[in-house]
């Protein structure tokens, strides 16, 4: 007596097709997975840059505001031994402003004045600040130099006199040569970003 077993009824693998559809779904769930995935990571990577951009933004600012905030009406000696007023504005084509501060810090308890000079710059989109190691200037002394911020299209700023009327320089045009020269009232700071657009501070200066 033989024993006839059916095949076609107790099939021992995948047809051909079975195969192809699942490799078909598994290739769509990978393409959606990676979609998401790399989503996720374009996102955090904007994030991350937008946040390090705002920073450096507050940062610029906070040291715009300890700068402005401590002028001291103390003139220097340049290196070529000529007094500079001790606030010089819209003078130097190479330089927006340049003018004595109080309040440096000296951790390391160092003789040195507790005054500095520093200057602000815009140079291929830079905000670039400049400090001296000393007041007044030696040849060859050369400043330290910090790049603030970068993608700055512009770098204004204005000055409030005991008037109320403001001067785009400072001194004054109308200051008469050997005068003293007061300290403004106010200064205005116009700070225009390509990507934030423009940002204005107003900074009462101290008496």
């Amino acid at each position: 007596m033989s024993v006839q077993v059916d095949i076609s009824r107790n099939p021992s693998g995948f047809t051909l097709l079975e195969l192809l559809v699942a490799i078909s779904v598994f290739a769509i769930m990978s393409i959606m997975a990676y979609g998401g995935l790399n989503q996720i990571i374009s996102n955090n990577t904007i994030a991350s840059q937008a946040l390090a951009r705002m920073q450096a933004v507050q940062h610029t600012m906070y040291i715009l505001t300890r700068d402005f905030y401590q002028i001291e009406q103390r003139d220097i000696r340049d290196e070529l031994g000529t007094t500079q007023p001790y606030l010089l504005s819209n003078n130097n084509v190479d330089t927006v402003i340049e003018f004595t501060r109080n309040g440096r810090r000296n951790p390391a308890n160092l003789l040195r004045s507790h005054l500095q000079r520093v200057a602000y710059q815009l140079q291929d989109n830079k905000l670039i600040r400049l400090s001296w190691p000393q007041l007044d200037r030696v040849q060859d002394m050369q400043p330290y130099r910090s790049e603030l911020l970068d993608a700055v299209d512009d770098f204004r700023l204005r000055y409030l006199d005991s008037n109320a009327e403001w001067h785009e320089q400072w001194p004054p045009l109308n200051t008469s040569p050997g005068a003293a020269i007061p300290l403004p009232a106010a200064i205005e700071v116009s700070l225009t970003l390509k990507d934030w657009g423009e940002l204005r501070r107003l900074y009462k200066v101290n008496r």
